[in-house]
């Protein structure tokens, strides 16, 4: 559970926050519900059944040419440390760019897999581990025929420590381009 997913969205007054509630079942979300009141969209799945947005079923996800899609980003600092220091997000943000103009960081990982799962976003990436803003998500995402790894493509787990999600085809496109980035040092 996170309470509130985009906390200094809400802090701020940004309609971009949510509530998010995911069910695990030995480490894999089978269950997924991403709340964004603001906008009145409620998105829910549960394993093998479909994605659904305010109760009303939604197509799978189709190939999307990333040329022409929205990105999501995860928050960054160029002076971030960790293990996805700034130089290493920079050098991400500056090859995706190269794939779409059209990057974004909305500050909710939550929103932004339910907007992969949606259509609405061609991608997602996020440089964070907290299960609490991922499970749902990717529990949507996965129902809308997505695929969610970690930025390295291992299967996305609980214990993850970052997540790339988007339909198969763009997901194939950026482990690529992920991969040529390098590993984070």
């Amino acid at each position: 559970l996170d309470p509130v997913d985009g906390t200094f969205n809400y802090a701020a007054g940004s309609p971009m926050a949510g509530i998010l509630l995911g069910l695990l079942h030995d480490g894999e979300p089978v269950a997924g519900l991403t709340w964004l009141p603001f906008m009145d969209q409620r998105y829910t799945a549960v394993a093998g059944g479909p994605l659904c947005k305010n109760g009303e079923a939604q197509p799978t996800l189709v190939p999307t040419d990333l040329g022409d899609s929205l990105i999501g980003t995860g928050s960054f600092s160029a002076d971030a440390r960790g293990r996805f220091p700034g130089r290493y997000r920079i050098a991400v943000l500056e090859n995706l760019s190269r794939v779409s103009s059209r990057l974004r960081i909305h500050g909710s990982t939550g929103l932004d897999l339910a907007y992969v799962a949606d259509g609405i976003l061609g991608a997602a990436v996020s440089f964070g581990g907290h299960v609490w803003d991922h499970a749902a998500g990717v529990a949507l995402v996965r129902a809308a025929g997505g695929v969610v790894t970690t930025l390295a493509g291992e299967p996305w787990s609980s214990a993850s420590q970052s997540t790339l999600a988007a339909e198969p085809v763009a997901h194939a496109r950026l482990l690529e381009l992920l991969r040529s980035t390098g590993r984070p040092q």
